[in-house]
C-alpha cells in the first residue's frame, strides 16, 4: 500500500515566534555594534585631545624654560589677550629661545561661546608690538568645565577642579615669585560621547629666571587682541 507524503511546516503563530526571536537578537547585535563603533570613536577623540594637550604643553614648556621674564596670569588686565580672556587665562614671559628675544604670550578663549575654546598663542619683539604675529592655534577644543576664578581664593590648591589654565601655584613655586607656573588644560572633542569626561593634563613649569637685569616690565607694551 503507497504511504501518503505528508507536507508539512512552520504554522503561523510559530513563524511569528520565530521571527520575534530573531528580530531581536538582530536589534541587539545592531545595538552592539553600534555601542562598539561609538566607544571606538570615543577613544580615538580622547587620543586625539590627549596628543594636542601635550604638544601645547610641550610648546609652552620649551619657550618658558629659555624665559627671562615670566609675569603672574594672575595679574593680566581682562582683554590684554582679547575682550572675553581675563585672569588666569592668559600669560606672557619674555624669552629667549632661539637665541631671539621675543615677548611671547598665551590664551585660552572661547570666541563663539559654544563651550569650545582653543590656546592659542603669539609672539612679538618687545621693541615693536605693533609687529606681532597673528594668533595661532596651538590646540583645539579646550573647555572650561566651569573654571573661571574671579580671585587668587576662588583656587584650591588642592582640587584640581579649581584649578584655571594659568596660576602661580604657591604650593610649589614657594618664594620665587612667578617663576613657577601651573598649567592646566582641559580638552573634550565634540567627536567625544555626551557621557565621556573631558581629559585633562596639569603640569609646573618653570623657567631660567625671573631677575637678573630683565626689567619685569619687558612686555608690558601688548599689541592689540
Amino acid at each position: 500500500m503507497r504511504r501518503r507524503t505528508k507536507d508539512e511546516g512552520f504554522s503561523l503563530a510559530e513563524l511569528i515566534v520565530a521571527m520575534s526571536i530573531f528580530g531581536g537578537l538582530m536589534a541587539i547585535t545592531f545595538a552592539l555594534l553600534i555601542m562598539v563603533m561609538n566607544q571606538s570613536k570615543d577613544s580615538q577623540a580622547r587620543a586625539l585631545s590627549l596628543q594636542e594637550m601635550r604638544l601645547g604643553i610641550s610648546q609652552i614648556d620649551r619657550q618658558v624654560r629659555s624665559g627671562n621674564v615670566i609675569l603672574d596670569p594672575g595679574d593680566e588686565p581682562t582683554g590684554v589677550a582679547g575682550p572675553s580672556v581675563g585672569p588666569y587665562y592668559s600669560m606672557r614671559i619674555l624669552t629667549q629661545e632661539g637665541g631671539e628675544t621675543r615677548c611671547a604670550q598665551w590664551r585660552v578663549i572661547d570666541e563663539d561661546g559654544d563651550g569650545f575654546g582653543n590656546l592659542e598663542f603669539r609672539s612679538w619683539a618687545p621693541s615693536n608690538p605693533s609687529g606681532a604675529d597673528p594668533w595661532g592655534v596651538v590646540a583645539h577644543n579646550t573647555v572650561d568645565v566651569g573654571v573661571n576664578p574671579a580671585s587668587e581664593s576662588d583656587i584650591d590648591a588642592d582640587d584640581p577642579t579649581t584649578w584655571p589654565p594659568f596660576w602661580v601655584d604657591s604650593t610649589s613655586s614657594g618664594t620665587t615669585g612667578a617663576q613657577l607656573v601651573r598649567v592646566t588644560l582641559r580638552l573634550k572633542d565634540p567627536a567625544q560621547l555626551d557621557t565621556s569626561k573631558e581629559e585633562s593634563v596639569t603640569t609646573v613649569i618653570t623657567g631660567r629666571n625671573t631677575v637678573f637685569g630683565y626689567s619685569s616690565h619687558s612686555c608690558d607694551s601688548v599689541p592689540p587682541a
